[in-house]
């Protein structure tokens, strides 16, 4: 297998993960202004800034549209200058499709297809108009029918691998991003009030965890058992130390295809995240900050992912496919004294 197509694998599905991931806190994020509209203040601006992107929106839009619901959520769902926006993640999908003909299924090209065409259309167009949900609910739905094609249609081989790393990868980060734009909101605080439950649950909610963490888990709706459960728990397939698991499977498994004597600058990237976290209990996360913990996760992988095309993708730098440079070395949540994190690329 060429090291240009296991790329490709590997960057189809971080952005089909992003296509997901944000769309569904686009929706919970629409959903919470419209069930508690006096605690808008705040709501959308961390969406902007744990992409990367405050800086260009700012710069394009000005100050005052930044917590204005429309403007962000078109700017992240349909604007092809933001490499962020779900229109802009959809073709890198595409492109990154394009180029694994060989190796991907009929079934998935036709999907991306199906996707991008309808995305494009004005059907999409009016359904976002029309009804907000049922548009981001689509949209999670190709993602969902994307996965399922690909397990059930494609050789579980070298190309299936990395197809899975990286949805692993992506998804660990995503979920550290996710929370810790919540955290924004709400600080340190793990109160008991109508508004902290709202967010606990608009976690769960952007997660797609609400009903494996009520299903799973007798603790009471907290903040603590929220952190605790899309960090630590191994049975939920969404949680950070359950997609690292999956990762240094996978990375086993994938290294072990090289020569012995390249060194896996990968599996150190990766122990050294996943040991960190695997130290650590709740207790340790609050005692060093959610935040700082969130921070410290999301760089970590997007160490490990730079490993990762080290080891494996070394030749590749005449003709990148698209969005392959397209990462954020501190995605997480800054303070506004911290300076902001920087801007996405393309």
């Amino acid at each position: 297998m060429i090291s240009r197509v296991a790329e490709s694998c590997f960057w189809l599905t971080r952005y089909l993960e992003r296509i997901d991931t944000w769309s569904r806190v686009l929706d919970v994020n629409s959903s919470f202004r419209l069930d508690i509209p006096q605690a808008t203040p705040d709501r959308w601006r961390p969406l902007v800034i744990v992409l990367g992107q405050q800086a260009d929106f700012l710069e394009r839009f000005g100050e005052d549209m930044i917590e204005d619901a429309e403007v962000v959520q078109r700017y992240l769902v349909w604007d092809a200058e933001n490499p962020c926006s779900i229109l802009s993640s959809a073709r890198a999908v595409r492109e990154n499709a394009r180029t694994t003909r060989e190796v991907i299924s009929v079934e998935m090209w036709e999907l991306v297809n199906e996707f991008w065409l309808w995305l494009n259309g004005r059907s999409a167009r009016r359904l976002y108009d029309r009804d907000r949900d049922a548009f981001y609910a689509r949209v999670n739905s190709h993602c969902l029918m994307f996965h399922g094609t690909c397990y059930s249609t494609m050789l579980h081989d070298t190309p299936y691998s990395f197809i899975v790393l990286g949805r692993a990868v992506e998804r660990a980060g995503q979920i550290a991003r996710v929370l810790d734009v919540h955290h924004h909101a709400l600080g340190e605080r793990d109160g008991s009030s109508a508004a902290d439950a709202e967010q606990w649950i608009a976690i769960l909610r952007s997660c797609a965890a609400y009903e494996p963490f009520f299903k799973h888990t007798s603790s009471v709706l907290t903040g603590a058992a929220v952190a605790e459960f899309m960090l630590f728990d191994r049975t939920f397939p969404r949680s950070v130390i359950h997609n690292l698991d999956r990762t240094g499977a996978l990375l086993h498994t994938l290294l072990a295809q090289r020569p012995a004597a390249l060194p896996p600058a990968s599996l150190n990237a990766y122990e050294r995240v996943t040991g960190s976290l695997a130290q650590m209990d709740l207790e340790d996360v609050f005692e060093l900050g959610l935040h700082e913990t969130l921070t410290m996760i999301v760089d970590g992988i997007t160490d490990l992912c730079g490993a990762i095309e080290a080891d494996f993708f070394p030749a590749i730098d005449a003709v990148a496919p698209i969005g392959r440079r397209v990462e954020t070395r501190t995605a997480a949540v800054e303070d506004e004294a911290s300076p902001a994190p920087p801007a996405l690329n393309a």
